[in-house]
């Protein structure tokens, strides 16, 4: 006879009123499953698959950046895997509901990944700060989170580390409809009120997604000044264009795969 805690008997009755869904397919999940059902799950971890084109690692083992967050103090990306435009894949369903539903089991479900991709790229991340890059007032009126800060916090949690927040977003507009150029001008932001130094630490900065990396460069120019020892990148996803070879043709490394 197995008998339940009352802690269980919570969570069964929360999930049988909520009848949770796949954020993938939209099925309604077993008790077993978490955010994706199997069949998703499977999608997604082809998905992962994908390798970087500079170190033909899968992404989510490498920490290549990109041209523009390499110049801006960003010399390590952490990603799990690559954003693809446009396209219903159960992984960008993932960072739509992280940004929109507030769902503790696709906080949990990302924080696992990204955890898993952090720890193949540093050494001791309990040592670092955790922050993250601030979602817009207007985004936090609308949808009542600011996802990447629940993503950081969970991070810093995960590895036992300080989560610590100086940085407030100014940007006028949403980053997703602009152009390149348009998201370098519009990423701005600036230090909260007594906000502190950090002289010596390293910092893990986190963010959903990377498209052109204006909002994380701007954000690591500021705990650089800080006195940030060094600022490490981690996103769920990349969005930006390789820059070997063209994200319609395919990796160069594919067949390797």
């Amino acid at each position: 006879m197995v008998i339940m805690n009352f802690r269980q008997i919570k969570d069964a009755v929360l999930f049988y009123l909520s009848v949770p869904r796949c954020v993938g397919c939209k099925e309604k999940l077993s008790r077993s499953e978490s955010a994706l059902c199997q069949d998703c799950v499977t999608e997604y971890e082809n998905v992962k698959k994908r390798n970087c084109s500079i170190c033909a690692q899968p992404l989510h083992k490498c920490s290549c950046t990109n041209s523009y967050l390499d110049t801006h103090y960003v010399h390590k990306l952490i990603k799990v895997f690559r954003y693809v435009h446009r396209d219903p894949l159960p992984s960008n369903n993932l960072i739509y509901s992280l940004k929109r539903d507030n769902r503790k089991d696709v906080l949990t479900f990302l924080t696992q990944e990204l955890a898993e991709a952090i720890l193949n790229s540093v050494k001791n991340p309990g040592r670092y700060i955790f922050t993250n890059v601030p979602r817009r007032r207007e985004g936090i009126i609308k949808y009542g989170i600011d996802h990447a800060a629940l993503l950081a916090k969970s991070l810093a949690n995960r590895f036992s580390a300080e989560y610590y927040q100086p940085i407030l977003s100014t940007s006028k507009r949403a980053q997703k409809k602009l152009s390149r150029d348009e998201r370098l001008k519009n990423a701005t932001f600036k230090l909260r009120k007594n906000a502190y130094e950090i002289k010596g630490r390293s910092v893990i900065l986190v963010d959903d997604i990377v498209t052109t990396g204006a909002s994380m460069a701007s954000c690591a120019a500021i705990l650089k000044k800080l006195g940030a020892k060094s600022v490490i990148g981690a996103a769920i996803s990349i969005a930006y264009k390789d820059t070997y070879v063209p994200f319609e043709y395919g990796d160069r490394f594919d067949k390797y795969k």
